[in-house]
Parts: C-alpha cells; structure tokens; sequence
C-alpha cells in the first residue's frame, strides 16, 4: 500500500489525496494519513499525540486518519478507461445476419470491420474526462496509442506534473493536450522529459500558480495556452510565454493585461469574462503580434480606454459585446462608434466590417459627434476637442450637417410659455408650461386656479418681444391665438 502516498481518490462524494500509509500510535492495523480538498473536513495538520506523521498544503487543519474501506475510489489506469470508454465486446451482441427490405432480404455488414474501427490503436482522438484515470501506460502498452494527436484527460486523478509529462512522451504523436481541472497543485516538478505540444489547456486550475502555468507552456513548447476559470488576477512577469501565439485567459478576476504587451509573438488574446476588467490604457509600442482581441462580458466603461486599442498596429479582430460601456446604447448607434473610432479593425464582434459599413458607420458617428455639439460656430474644431479622428474623418466625408429640429404636428399647435402668478405687483412663481394655442380662455381658468391656488384672479398676456405690455384675456369663448400667443409669451395671473 505503500504507493498509495501521493494518489487521489474520492469517497462518498468528498475527495482528497493520501499523504502517509501506515501505523498510528495507540491503534492497530493501518491507516491512511489524508489531506481533504475541502478543509472544513479535516481536524489537524498531520499531527497526532504530539507525533508528525505528515504535513498539509491545502490548510493548516485539512489533515485526518481514515481506515483504507473499499468506499474509496481510487481511479482507473489509462488503458482501463480507454478500453470501458471505446471498446465493445461485439460477441455479446446478437446482430441480426440479414433484415428484410424493401426487395427482400439484405445482409448485415461483417462484424469484423465494424471491429476494425473500434479498436485503440485507430484512434487519433483519446477523450478520457471524468473517468479518474492516474498513472501511465506500462512498458507492453506503448504502442496502442501510436496515432493519437489529441489526448483530452480533463477532471481525473493527477496531482503530479512529472506523470503528464511521461504519458505525453509514451505518446509520441500529441500535439493538443487538456488537463483542466485535475488536483495540480503548486508548486509542480517538472522533469527532464522532451515534451513538444502545439496546445495545452489547464483550465479550472486555480491551485497552479500563475509561475507554474508559464512554467507547464515553456516547457511544453506550447502555442496556444488556456488558463481560463481560474481566479486568476496576477498575471505579472510572463517572460516564459515569450513563444506562446494564442493565450485563453477567460473568466478569470484579470484587471490589467499590460503586462501582456510584452510578449513579441502573442497574435490572440481572449480575455472574456473578465469583469473586473476595466481599464485598458494600452500603451505605445506594445503587443506588437496580436491581431484578434476578446474584451467580450469585460468591465471596460469608458472611451478613452478604447482608443488606446489604436496603439494595437496589427489589431484587426475585436469582440467588445456586452460591457458596460455598450450596455445602454442602440446596437447600431454602439457599432458605429467602435467601427469610426477603430479604422483597423475589419471584424467587429464576429461581423466583418465591410468597405460601405465603414464609410455609413463614420458618416453616422460624424453626425451624432455634430448632435452633441451645442453651438455649430467652429462646428469641427469643437467636435475635435470630445471626439477622436474628427479631422480625418471631416477631411474623408465632409462636415457633417446638423439638421434642424423636426417639428410633429403636435409641436406646430404648442406654445411654450410661461405662467407667472403675481400679487400686488410681486412676482410669486414663474410656471414653465406648454399650451395650445387653440386653447379657450375659459379652458385655461382651471389651469391657472391649480397654479395660483385661488379663485379670484384675473389673467393678462404679454408678447415676445416683451414691452411690459399686457393684454387682458377678457373674452371667455376666445382662443389664445386670438391673442397672439407664441413661444415666450408670458400668462400673468393676477390675484385680486
């Protein structure tokens, strides 16, 4: 049992991973010294009595004894799980030698190519999840996975680094490797083995360090690395990733890629999910290789942070959907903005940005740059001081022109005008109010009553341009287009 020490196994739906075999003072037979994942469940740091007979890493009181009981799932070898995950025992089936058709009896294909193809050797695709594989291949097994090129070994039973790298290197022809979510914890061996991948996924791993993660891509010889939910936040000093083209960094608690801006070779950064995220502030002369960009479910809120993405020379792919800087915006409207504001980009959040998208996404941004401006004197170099590429783009497509406010129907037969309530020449209020101008005299008495707060009152209007020249509303059955009224006239309702 002396192997035990070191392996992993689960028990009535806890896991853990053994760390002593042997005797315990004051009892009889063996026991298993522990360490549970979940720390609650253990009661000490190895120590018994006053006697050490292990140490813990997860906690100081993740430590306990158990008896070895035939509960514990100790896992499965490799060349267990593959043949109980892609062999079958076609003897045991009764297949039908002939089924009638259509014209008469047609045969049944010859079970013996039908097992031609289910046997291991003529896999090039090993997919073991969740079967608690650990260990290697032996020495008569080597060959049975010559042709595979993606091993995917993601949720078992490896807590030791060195194992990986001797089961990639007993399969010589794997280039894509997925050890996601295995019980890795840091700090790893890593061995002498010559391991070459093209990708290496160790998601669902946040008991790696982020030194150990570049450590498993530079030894490995890996391209393309994922490293995605993991609460990961520090992602300093990644000298050892200087080779790697594709990084998948994905729900992680990231809060600055700049860091990053340092790797010369970096083509693809996904950093989705990332919602503490926020600002970019891309510096000069940085990430010179990427080319595609995911800042997708990030908490990036403001523009200035993306047009620092202009720093990115090579950048051509972004995924900048559901932020909260685009949250509150028209799709359209949100488009039009990232397509003017980022001229390099040729595909926008999965849409290629075609030649005449472009020309309509700057047009539209000219023209709601133009909106926000509230005087059109130096309608360009005003716009130019909030906006950015104003003068470039001016200079492509012309001054934007600001339209006029369309007037509804609605609007042509309201005036807006004020209700001013006065007593004894002082002035109590002043009511900013939208009337119609149709509107009777006697149909605004219970407006003003409301405004002045009695029932004795009369009323008086005054014309833009105001001459302190009032008019009495003396008629009951006339409109106040009778009486001139437009927008800026003045309603004085004056108590008596």
């Amino acid at each position: 049992m002396d192997d035990l020490v070191g392996r992993w196994f689960t028990i009535d739906g806890d896991c853990g991973i053994v760390r002593y075999v042997g005797p315990v003072s004051g009892t009889h037979g063996t026991w298993l010294g522990i360490e549970w994942a979940p720390p609650k469940h253990g009661k000490h740091n190895g120590t018994k009595s006053k006697r050490s007979y292990f140490s813990c890493s997860f906690s100081p009181t993740s430590g306990a004894f158990i008896r070895p009981v035939s509960r514990i799932i100790w896992g499965q070898s490799l060349l267990s799980a593959a043949h109980s995950r892609y062999s079958t025992d076609l003897s045991s089936i009764d297949f039908p030698q002939t089924i009638d058709g259509s014209r008469g009896q047609v045969s049944v294909p010859r079970l013996d190519i039908i097992a031609k193809f289910q046997t291991l050797e003529q896999l090039e695709i090993l997919g073991l999840d969740t079967q608690c594989v650990f260990g290697t291949l032996k020495e008569d097994d080597l060959g049975v996975f010559a042709r595979v090129h993606t091993l995917l070994l993601a949720n078992n039973f490896f807590t030791k680094w060195t194992c990986v790298e001797e089961v990639v290197c007993q399969m010589p022809k794997v280039r894509v490797l997925d050890m996601s979510a295995n019980p890795l914890y840091s700090p790893l061996s890593f061995g002498n083995k010559e391991v070459e991948l093209h990708e290496i996924r160790v998601d669902n791993s946040p008991h790696i360090s982020w030194s150990d993660v570049c450590c498993i891509a530079h030894t490995t010889r890996a391209h393309t690395l994922s490293h995605g939910w993991s609460a990961r936040s520090d992602i300093s000093s990644p000298l050892l990733l200087a080779h790697v083209r594709v990084l998948k960094l994905a729900y992680n608690n990231i809060r600055d890629i700049r860091p990053l801006g340092t790797l010369a070779c970096l083509e693809h950064l996904d950093v989705r999910g990332n919602t503490q995220l926020c600002d970019l502030h891309i510096e000069c002369d940085t990430f010179h290789a990427l080319t595609t960009l995911d800042l997708s479910e990030t908490g990036v809120t403001d523009w200035p942070c993306v047009d620092t993405l202009n720093n990115i020379k090579k950048l051509h792919t972004l995924r900048i959907i559901h932020t909260p800087l685009l949250s509150g915006m028209a799709e359209l409207a949100a488009r039009a903005q990232l397509v003017a504001r980022l001229p390099r980009v040729l595909k926008l959040d999965g849409s290629v940005v075609s030649a005449d998208e472009r020309t309509d996404m700057e047009r539209s941004y000219l023209a709601s740059c133009a909106r926000s401006v509230t005087e059109t004197n130096e309608l360009v170099e005003k716009m130019a001081r909030v906006f950015p590429r104003i003068h470039e783009l001016v200079h492509t497509h012309g001054v934007p022109h600001v339209p006029h406010p369309v007037r509804t129907a609605l609007d042509s037969r309201l005036a807006h005008t004020t209700l001013q309530v006065v007593n004894k020449d002082e002035v109590l209020s002043n009511t900013e109010r939208p009337l119609i101008r149709t509107m009777l005299v006697r149909q605004l008495r219970p407006v003003a009553m409301r405004i002045a707060r009695t029932k004795s009152f009369g009323l008086y209007i005054s014309n833009p341009p105001h001459t302190n020249s009032w008019t009495l509303l003396d008629n009951e059955a006339r409109s106040l287009s009778f009486y001139g009224v437009e927008d800026g006239s003045i309603i004085r309702i004056v108590k008596d």
